[in-house]
């Protein structure tokens, strides 16, 4: 058995455990606070030319493929397809 001389004051091991519980609360808040998106398939596709490099749109821009990809989810969002990004606490209820 540990003597109580080597664990040091009692009081002092109350804060150590009360700080390490406030600061294991703090980082769970601070995770299932964060938003995510559900899951949901899209489909994206882009012309390229021959040399791989995707085709200028109408107004001779390029659109590389994360902006392509979160247009079509937004798409899918306001369509009614895929449902809208929200905080991860809610999700853990489902």
């Amino acid at each position: 058995m540990v003597s109580p001389s080597r664990l040091g004051d009692p009081r002092r091991l109350f804060f150590v455990a009360c700080a390490v519980l406030a600061l294991g609360a703090v980082a769970l808040a601070w995770y299932a606070t964060r938003t995510v998106r559900p899951d949901c398939v899209v489909g994206v596709s882009t012309v390229t030319g021959r040399d791989g490099p995707g085709l200028p749109g109408a107004n001779g821009r390029i659109r590389p493929d994360p902006e392509l990809i979160d247009r079509a989810y937004r798409q899918a969002i306001a369509s009614g397809h895929c449902d809208p990004p929200g905080a991860r606490w809610k999700r853990w209820l489902d």
